[in-house]
């Protein structure tokens, strides 16, 4: 009984490893920077994913949405790009958010 409780234990304890936490897309800084005007809907999900946002009100913008925490800082940075399309599903606008103070180290 006493071997029982010891390997119970041991499994509890495994599964409290800290993880970082991250939600939302994962917002590559080589691959937002490499969108740009013209290019189609399904080449940006190709490239970042299923947007997190797709807005009814708004049906030809989407966002993609990262927050994470820094593990060299411990602060919880956010990313977001949202990305306008016109009626042919090609981007007419790319907004990057958080992305500035990121440098292709960073991923």
């Amino acid at each position: 009984m006493r071997h029982l409780t010891i390997i119970f234990t041991a499994l509890l304890l495994a599964g409290c490893t800290a993880e970082p936490i991250h939600q939302g897309n994962r917002l590559d800084f080589n691959t937002v920077i490499q969108l740009k005007q013209g290019d189609t809907k399904f080449h940006i999900e190709q490239a970042l994913g299923s947007p997190v946002l797709n807005d009814i009100l708004h049906p030809n913008r989407s966002v993609y949405y990262e927050e994470f925490e820094d593990e060299k800082s411990g602060d919880m940075l956010k990313r977001r790009v949202e990305v306008t399309y016109d009626d042919a599903r090609r981007a007419i606008s790319i907004e990057r958010f958080g992305l500035e103070a990121a440098t292709p180290e960073d991923k």
